[in-house]
Formats: structure tokens, sequence, C-alpha cells
């Protein structure tokens, strides 16, 4: 099942105006995790670590990196609010992992959902795939009308990285042939 919106909302991430806005939602909750992305990140933890702020590593040593029971695992935060991996650049927040990746140190960019956003994924088969608007995103959808880039092009890297180039590229051309 996907949204049609995926294909029909024009989207793209304007970071120098949300100021990454999606890592530091109050109240939301941590970014969903698969499990088996627990065991990745516990092993690029050390390289995502060094690039935190004394108050992500507290939450990081006190509470650990993540909360919930299998299949229904997320990432700690701080004072609900922040990402317990999240870090300010510039102005900017960042993730440690996305700095650690780009630097080379380690292969996980980041877990899958945070990589996906706007696009959720959802369901036992992970076979629900819907657009999640936030009032932060504003200037994300003002960007991609004037970008003409839709959350479907936008997020085309992450859903190769989920589901395949084959997929990417039906769904694509399935989408085109219904348009």
């Amino acid at each position: 099942m996907i949204d049609d919106r995926i294909f029909n909302v024009k989207f793209s991430c304007d970071v120098q105006k949300c100021k990454g806005a999606c890592c530091t939602l109050k109240g939301a909750g941590g970014a969903p995790l698969l499990d088996d992305e627990v065991r990745i990140i516990k092993s690029a933890l050390p390289h995502a670590k060094k690039y935190l702020g004394k108050a992500n590593l507290e939450v990081l040593d006190r509470e650990g990196f993540y909360y919930g029971d299998k299949g229904d695992y997320a990432l700690n935060n701080v004072n609900d609010e922040d990402c317990a991996f999240s870090f300010y650049e510039e102005g900017i927040v960042k993730c440690s992992f996305q700095k650690a990746f780009n630097n080379g140190e380690i292969d996980f960019p980041k877990p899958i959902s945070c990589h996906l956003f706007p696009v959720r994924i959802s369901g036992k088969k992970r076979n629900i795939m819907r657009y999640e608007e936030i009032n932060e995103c504003a200037d994300a959808l003002i960007k991609g009308e004037e970008e003409n880039i839709s959350v479907f092009e936008f997020a085309r890297e992450s859903l190769v990285r989920e589901y395949g180039e084959k997929f990417y590229n039906e769904l694509k051309i399935n989408f085109l042939k219904n348009s």
C-alpha cells in the first residue's frame, strides 16, 4: 500500500531554513529502529559518539541508545526532544552517524527511518508506505515546488537502500503510467 502523496507532494529538504528540525521534535519519541539496526548501531557507536555533546553522551551512558521491545525499538533522545545522536554544527542539527559515514569511519549512514523521512514505512511486512507531513517541513514543500521534486524523487536514495533499485524503478514506471 503506497500513499499517493509520495508521488504528488513536492518536497525538497531545506535544512538551511528548518535547521534539522526533524531530529529535534519535542514529545515525538525517538526515531523507529529495525531490530537488526540495534546490532549495527552497537558496532558503530564508538564512531558516532565522538561527535556528540555532553548531554547526549550522558543519556547514552545512563539510558542506552534505544528503548522499546523487539519489533518496536526507537532511538533514545535528550529531554524528550533532541535525538541522542544529534549534534549542532553551524546552527544546524546533524546526525553523528551521518557524520561518521561521510568521514569514511562506518558504512551505516543512519537508521533507515531517518534516511527515508518524510516517507514512513509500517506494517508487519513493512509494506505500507506513506508520506508524513509535519509543520517543521513547510519550507521543504516550497523548495520542492520550486525544484519540481516529489517526495518519491527526494527519497530516492533511501528508497533504493530499503527496497533496491529494481523496486524503485518499477514503482516509478507504474506511477508514470497511471498518472
